[in-house]
């Protein structure tokens, strides 16, 4: 009966349902049927392989206990955030609005169907494309279908919120992400938690913030997913990604159900401080800020394109959705090969020199403290080539006048104080006798002090209100800024070239082929200096350029590793190895890791600075990253002086065994790792997970105190084996 019911389906136009329901079918293709149910205004997707459904939105979403707007957005395609001068937001959606009072026309196009919403009371307008391809269907919203009504302004697009949806019966997650990758899983209990909305690659420093945003390890790429049952969903933002944000919601919130989705910024609110009045709670000195709303008078300018790839059986995990991801960068020019044999190497980062308080005769002084000379980098590296490290990766910071987190890299301007012209040749020639990877860290978006030709008033990036967009260093405890500390500025994002374009003429003088760009990969920001205002979208595209002309010649190295940063990245610092933890994460996942290792080299934060060393160096092992230490010649005490107080545990000494050991007990197996992808990851059990390799490797990490038995051998606590599967 069931393939006669797949039959039928396949071979007429129209069909109508038990329910008397109608279906009309759109399109179709060796793998999946694209229909539309009229009745629920509904999109459905049939794979012809397994006969598996996929659905818009839940069954039984008119039982739901949620009401008003949340319940309406169930079932709607589009759900639309509108802002009036005041900043006060209106919710429309198109199942209320569109579908319920037939404010709709359904057009067939090239394999799919658009829906043109026309909601006549609002005056305004906006459409929605479905187009079915080998893999799944393809979302598309033409930015040029959308018109505004003249008293209100488009804020936010949810797009297709609960097509990613699942309810506490079933089995699965959703994929987040975050960091390194997190799951959610439906099944466990989140107390008071509601979910969150995070900004794909950052927050945008080109927009005012009066609170301390939480710490976050960040969403660095465009993709989200659900594993539901014995099917599941992966989405890939095509286009817009720079203006968008993951939802992610969990059931009991609002909904009855688990769900994640992205959500567009359409045009940005920007909100300035008016004036500070006390608190209504009367407690003394406190006082909260009255803010007046300002609605950018820019809109995102691309179409909003998001492919969504189905996955049945037992490919319905996140490991494959990862695989997905990884070929389908690889097959759109993203990523290549970057790694070229399976000799790998051991980072190491030194900073040259920071800026330190002192006192001098009683009146406090700022001062350039030398912490790392050029020949004392020498001695470092002799002292690791002499233990038996053969292959490093030096990263060096602080080199300039005034130091690291300073002035702007503006060319190549060498701190006479860590021993001039001289001395850094003499840096240089050693690493190319010894086949050392030299890389010249530039200092180009976020700058601290004026000169080397940068000006706070010319070339710092502004507010709308032409407020410079001050940076600040904020104190945990009382989530305020940290007055004790000056605050510092961006680079105008269009100017950011200019610069890189000046260091790297004076890096190829030197004969320098790596350079390290620091924060590009961490975070994009919008430029709202007039008259010249660019969006996160047009920033991305202006350093792409750049970038593009630099990789011809050049190694580069980022940090953190957002998307756009992929297709020019010979290594990524600070690589994201754990989620942020929030409370309704599960645990963390390695998706990115299986996304690009074999192809782009990672470490994580520096050995020295973590907070766990034994577990976050299992965590390293887990997920394939190499060792990274940050390290100075000097006392680490100096930092206490500094605005870069976080690396109190620096000094080489303190750690240059540590860190040869760390380097040794990885050596074997990332000689048969180092340049292979990974095939999958999964938890055997509480505490314990099997990467494998696409060589056939297997790593078992055991997090747990005690020993555990897997598959006759013993793995001792807080330990890992690996063996060839």
């Amino acid at each position: 009966m069931k393939k006669l019911l797949v039959f039928l389906i396949l071979t007429i136009f129209v069909l109508i349902n038990s329910k008397g329901e109608t279906y009309q079918k759109f399109a179709e293709n060796f793998n999946f049927v694209l229909f539309f149910n009229r009745d629920k205004g509904e999109i459905e997707i049939l794979d012809k392989k397994s006969n598996k459904i996929f659905k818009q939105f839940p069954d039984d979403w008119e039982d739901d206990f949620s009401k008003g707007i949340m319940k309406f957005s169930i079932p709607s395609q589009l759900v639309l955030e509108m802002v009036n001068d005041e900043g006060t937001v209106t919710i429309y959606n198109t199942y209320v609005m569109g579908i319920s009072r037939g404010n709709y026309q359904i057009k067939k196009i090239n394999d799919g169907l658009r829906i043109d919403y026309d909601f006549p009371t609002q005056n305004m307008k906006i459409s929605i494309e479905f187009i079915l391809n080998s893999s799944g269907i393809t979302v598309r919203i033409p930015i040029n279908s959308i018109k505004e009504p003249d008293n209100l302004k488009l804020n936010k697009i949810w797009l297709l919120p609960y097509f990613l949806s699942a309810n506490k019966n079933d089995d699965g997650y959703l994929v987040v992400p975050d960091g390194s990758g997190a799951i959610v899983r439906f099944r466990e209990s989140y107390g008071i938690e509601r979910g969150f909305e995070l900004p794909i690659y950052g927050y945008d420093y080109g927009l005012p913030f009066y609170d301390m945003k939480p710490k976050i390890e960040g969403i660095r790429l465009p993709i989200f997913g659900i594993k539901r049952n014995d099917t599941a969903i992966l989405g890939i933002i095509k286009s817009g990604d720079c203006s968008a944000n993951i939802s992610v919601y969990i059931a009991g919130n609002a909904t009855g159900y688990f769900r994640i989705y992205p959500t567009f910024t359409y045009r940005n609110i920007h909100k300035f401080l008016l004036y500070e009045r006390e608190s209504s709670t009367g407690q003394a000195g406190e006082v909260v800020d009255v803010l007046v709303n300002k609605i950018s008078p820019y809109s995102l300018n691309r179409d909003i394109i998001v492919d969504y790839y189905f996955l049945v059986g037992e490919k319905a995990n996140y490991s494959e959705m990862a695989k997905i991801y990884r070929n389908y960068l690889i097959n759109n020019g993203i990523i290549k090969k970057r790694i070229k044999d399976n000799d790998y190497p051991f980072n190491l980062s030194l900073i040259g020199g920071i800026k330190t308080k002192s006192t001098f005769l009683g009146i406090p002084a700022i001062r350039f403290t030398a912490l790392t000379t050029f020949d004392q980098s020498v001695e470092i590296l002799k002292r690791l080539k002499e233990k038996g490290i053969k292959k490093i990766n030096l990263i060096y910071k602080g080199y300039q006048k005034g130091g690291y987190l300073s002035k702007i890299t503006n060319g190549i301007n060498l701190e006479d104080k860590l021993g001039g012209e001289e001395g850094f040749r003499k840096l240089l020639n050693y690493c190319k006798e010894n086949n050392i990877e030299f890389i010249l860290n530039a200092e180009v978006i976020e700058i601290h002090e004026r000169g080397n030709g940068f000006s706070f008033e010319r070339d710092a990036n502004r507010y709308l209100n032409n407020g410079l967009a001050f940076l600040y260093k904020w104190d945990p405890v009382t989530k305020k800024k940290n007055r004790d500390y000056d605050p510092w500025v961006n680079v105008l994002p269009s100017k950011v070239p200019y610069y890189l374009k000046n260091f790297i003429k004076d890096a190829k003088k030197y004969g320098i082929k790596g350079i390290g760009i620091e924060n590009m990969g961490d975070y994009i920001y919008s430029q709202n200096k007039k008259p010249n205002l660019l969006s996160r979208e047009d920033v991305a595209n202006i350093w792409n350029e750049t970038l593009n002309e630099i990789v011809k010649n050049y190694n580069i190295v980022f940090t953190h590793g957002n998307y756009y940063v992929l297709p020019f990245s010979s290594l990524i610092l600070d690589f994201p190895l754990d989620c942020s933890n929030f409370g309704i994460e599960s645990e963390s996942i390695p998706f990115y890791p299986i996304v690009i290792h074999g192809y782009i080299p990672y470490s994580g934060k520096p050995g020295n600075l973590r907070e766990n060393y034994k577990r976050e160096f299992l965590r390293m092992v887990e997920y394939g990253a190499l060792p990274f230490y940050t390290l100075i010649y000097e006392d680490s005490s100096y930092f206490r002086k500094s605005i870069y107080n976080e690396m109190l545990s620096s000094c080489y000494r303190d750690w240059i065994d540590k860190a040869l050991e760390e380097y040794k007990k990885v050596e074997v197996l990332y000689k048969i790792t180092y340049d292979s992808p990974i095939k999958s990851h999964e938890k055997i059990m509480k505490g314990v997970y099997r990467t494998l390799y696409e060589n056939g490797i297997e790593v078992i990490v055991n997090y747990n105190y005690k020993p555990i038995i897997y598959k006759g051998i013993i793995i001792e606590g807080e330990s890992f084996k690996f063996f060839k599967g």
